[in-house]
């Protein structure tokens, strides 16, 4: 194409080059746009490629598939990423490592059921070193890290990695977000971690991030000053090492908490390795500041140790199962200023709901929306949803007749809620609609904005 043909020839630099950070990034950040369509406009002509190489932060994506890896080992599988940690120049950069083996994740449920599983070779895990080689120096850009997995080995090795102390000085001070996921949830149905002989995760969490230690860093200074989200979806820590070094001050600071997480999700995790009442209390003790909580199939199975306060958490999502005080969780922690709550039962059956199928009633979840609605948790909710909830009609409506803010309201898989939602026939008084506010009619003082949803 000769640049000088067309409009888009005639546009100035800085203007081209915005057109490019769209082009790259204004999709979904879960697409794979923003790896390819850098490498598309610097192939279209000179002049085009000229502008891609000098916008550093075109490049900011470095996506690492090791699957394409491992089958250009022959040919430098690893030349795309150096040349990506090249082109981004002084740039924050998002690094995305994608460790998904597809049919071969099943060989851990095997693993599971033998005693004698000793430690295999796996080429996603021995791809680590080699990989963090190219981006430890580079950790001072990081912006953001996801590692995500559906087998243990490529998680365990990357955290040998990143809890290593280094001795450089550098440090991870752009990092805003660490995302480690191990995407097999069938293996969290069971009391024991599987493979049980990388159970324990070893060294100091996410030391090689935090850098060498010093008496000429402010001893005010957390050891990561911007990181807002952490997602631990199927990966454990050592939970204690984790809050009292992550999230507080490094051995050589004063013993000062990090005010800066504001989205921490704890995901699927296996009955023996969840944090302990007293290792998820110091966790949420060490987050004043959180405004969103997901807890799904993890967190102490004995409830809080004692009362967290957390006056800015404004969205909570909890997914229970079989195990846990899910009461003692609720009762110890204090959230005046919650609006959205999300309640998730576990459904093992993996049927498709139909109208007409009943999975019999839940009694955990009865006795958590007993609780909230004798106990006044929430205040201020404004935002509901259920899924896979199945408790009686009576339950449902108690409940919704205590929550006179309720704007939204989203229904899947619990079918006795739509009948708590009809009127109550009153002989005397006439019909009454519990939690008024879901029908506009009834009130011209609600905002029309309310919504019911059913799946």
């Amino acid at each position: 194409m000769d640049p000088q043909s067309c409009y888009v020839g005639k546009l100035a630099v800085e203007t081209l080059s915005q057109i490019f950070m769209l082009a790259a990034y204004g999709a979904p950040s879960e697409s794979l746009q923003s790896v390819a369509m850098p490498h598309v406009l610097a192939s279209v002509n000179l002049h085009w490629r000229a502008v891609a190489l000098c916008n550093h932060s075109l490049w900011s994506s470095l996506v690492i598939d090791l699957q394409k890896v491992i089958h250009k080992q022959t040919s430098g599988g690893l030349t795309p990423l150096t040349t990506m940690i090249a082109r981004s120049g002084w740039s924050s950069v998002d690094i995305i490592i994608r460790a998904q083996q597809g049919p071969m994740s099943g060989t851990e449920e095997m693993m599971r059921r033998k005693t004698d599983f000793t430690k295999t070779r796996s080429e996603y895990a021995d791809c680590m070193p080699a990989i963090f080689n190219l981006l430890l120096p580079e950790m001072y850009r990081w912006r953001s890290l996801e590692i995500i997995s559906d087998t243990w080995m490529p998680i365990y090795s990357a955290l040998q990695l990143l809890n290593e102390p280094r001795t450089e000085s550098s440090s991870a001070l752009r990092l805003e977000s660490i995302k480690l996921k191990r995407t097999n949830d069938y293996l969290s149905r069971y009391w024991l971690f599987c493979p049980s002989i990388m159970k324990m995760v070893e060294g100091t969490m996410f030391a090689a991030l935090i850098g060498a230690t010093n008496q000429d860093v402010p001893v005010q200074s957390p050891p990561l000053p911007k990181l807002r989200n952490i997602t631990l979806y199927g990966v454990h820590l050592n939970w204690t090492n984790f809050f009292c070094y992550t999230l507080s001050a490094t051995p050589n600071r004063s013993p000062t908490i990090s005010n800066s997480i504001q989205v921490l999700e704890l995901s699927h995790h296996s009955g023996e390795v969840r944090p302990t009442s007293e290792e998820f209390s110091g966790i949420l003790a060490a987050c004043p500041r959180l405004k969103k909580l997901v807890l799904r199939i993890s967190g102490p199975l004995n409830g809080l140790s004692g009362h967290v306060s957390l006056p800015q958490l404004q969205e909570l999502h909890y997914g229970y199962c079989c195990i846990g005080d899910d009461i003692g969780l609720f009762s110890g922690l204090h959230a005046p200023n919650l609006v959205k709550l999300s309640l998730e039962g576990r459904n093992l059956s993996g049927t498709t709901y139909s109208p007409t199928q009943d999975d019999g009633e839940d009694d955990k979840a009865d006795d958590i929306l007993k609780y909230c609605t004798t106990h006044a948790l929430f205040p201020k909710l404004q935002e509901l949803s259920l899924y896979n909830v199945n408790v009686p009609v009576n339950t449902f409506a108690l409940l919704l007749d205590t929550i006179p803010t309720l704007l939204h309201l989203l229904l899947h898989r619990t079918p006795n809620a739509l009948l708590a939602l009809l009127p109550i026939q009153k002989p005397l008084a006439g019909a009454g609609i519990p939690c008024p506010p879901l029908n506009p009619s009834t009130s011209s003082q609600i905002p029309i904005r309310t919504a019911l949803l059913l799946h």
